[in-house]
């Protein structure tokens, strides 16, 4: 029996396989999307499930429809450990109905010709001369059987299920380390009267959640998403705190479970390439959530639509497949990698902390909402360096601000070397030199302190 045959086989029909879908349905390329959910459950995910509009714009999709999203965002305000202290962000985004959301990404993706196999578990990728050729899928009824493609997009989430079958490539993490990843747990609850509506809410404390944080944000006048984000590799039960949190909070104690669930989310620095051979990485099977606060709708769909572009372009122009194809690292890192790669340095001084450093340093106003919102957008030119000589002749806590200090100047040197992508030829030593920055950094700032 002959196989079927596709241009592209895209694993997870989440919102980074959509997306690598629709880029490439929409250039003619004959796709198949599976995913493992039934067709009515795609989208169905435990996420903070918040989105920035700028990132709808980014992708160049439509404005989502109303049922799509409960309410809008106007800003993000960060607490200190004590609540006494707190800097905001702001900024449009969307409280989403994150079902709704999903499929809706999906029908634009049928619209455009997309094929569709739902509740269909992707298996074992088959290669020959390096090459990956044919994919085995089980489906509902447990029969397996085997399709064929010229490439293959992994968006199937963390666990990466063809990430962790391609052959050996430098640069590519087939296993992400326990501390590069939050594990979390979250319930949508409904309330009598919404804290602050329009205002989402970080807290960070290292007691509730160690080397993460917990959160707060209202998606209507009587329902909120509540959650709490704890660094892997910490033996933390992130339920079980956050159920601390509940009964603490007369008005969430009292509120009515909608949706209740848990998971794991990469918050790191992305792959240093989505690529390997015509196998392509996208969402969080390349590990592109915002390293600070988790968010990975937005780069998920970024990532998902550069891979469908580079397929195309490769499809289109065979004898350039590697340069055509490596073209979805380069215009990742242009658009949000480097800005990643600079908030990894952050993430990493962050965990660092204390609850009572954490608290000072806010208390000192170190880090206005200018700063935040410069840190939040990957610049690293935030001012926190020149407050910091001056605070530092006055405290008796120079370490920290001068701990902090450089962290901006490693931020900015690690971003600006991200610019730089290299060409396929000089790739490895460029990994070379970001491994050593970040080596360097935790070396001289993390491991003392």
């Amino acid at each position: 029996m002959d196989l079927e045959k596709y241009d592209a086989i895209v694993v997870g029909a989440g919102t980074a396989g959509t997306m690598a879908s629709i880029a490439l349905a929409g250039r003619g390329a004959k796709v198949l999307l599976i995913d493992s959910k039934a067709k009515d459950l795609i989208g169905k995910k435990v996420c903070g499930d918040a989105l920035g509009t700028h990132h709808i714009i980014n992708v160049g999709l439509p404005f989502p429809p109303k049922e799509t999203y409960r309410g809008k965002f106007n800003a993000v305000r960060v607490y200190s450990p004590s609540k006494k202290y707190s800097v905001k962000v702001e900024g449009e985004g969307l409280a989403l109905n994150r079902h709704a959301f999903g499929q809706w990404l999906l029908k634009l993706a049928l619209d455009k010709g997309v094929e569709l196999r739902d509740n269909t578990r992707a298996e074992a990728l088959m290669f020959e001369n390096g090459r990956a050729k044919e994919l085995k899928v089980v489906d509902k009824n447990g029969s397996a059987y085997y399709v064929s493609g010229r490439y293959f997009v992994d968006a199937s989430g963390f666990y990466g299920i063809l990430r962790r079958q391609v052959p050996e490539t430098f640069g590519l993490e087939k296993e992400i380390p326990l501390e590069d990843f939050s594990i979390t747990y979250r319930e949508i609850r409904k309330v009598k009267n919404v804290e602050d509506l329009g205002v989402a809410k970080i807290f960070l404390d290292e007691q509730i959640a160690p080397g993460g944080y917990w959160w707060y944000f209202p998606q209507g006048e009587t329902t909120v998403n509540v959650g709490v984000g704890v660094q892997g590799g910490k033996n933390v039960n992130p339920k079980k705190n956050f159920y601390n949190i509940i009964e603490e909070n007369e008005a969430l104690k009292n509120s009515e479970i909608l949706e209740q669930g848990g998971g794991i989310v990469p918050t790191r620095r992305s792959l240093y390439t989505l690529v390997s051979g015509n196998v392509l990485f996208a969402g969080d099977a390349a590990c592109t959530a915002n390293p600070i606060h988790g968010g990975g709708i937005g780069p998920s769909m970024l990532s998902g639509k550069l891979c469908g572009e580079a397929v195309a372009d490769a499809l289109e122009d065979p004898e350039k497949e590697r340069e055509k194809l490596w073209q979805a690292n380069k215009r990742y890192v242009e658009t949000y990698g480097a800005k990643a790669a600079g908030l990894d340095i952050f993430r990493i001084f962050l965990q660092s902390l204390t609850n009572d450093e954490i608290e000072f340093g806010m208390s000192k106003g170190l880090v206005t909402d200018e700063d935040i919102t410069d840190i939040g957008y990957g610049k690293a030119d935030f001012t926190v360096r020149e407050k910091a000589l001056i605070i530092i002749r006055g405290i008796t806590r120079p370490t920290m601000l001068k701990h902090l200090a450089e962290t901006a100047k490693y931020m900015k040197i690690v971003k600006q070397e991200y610019l730089k992508y290299p060409d396929p030829n000089m790739f490895p030593s460029w990994v070379e030199k970001i491994e050593n920055i970040f080596q360097e950094y935790k070396r001289k700032f993390i491991e003392k302190s």
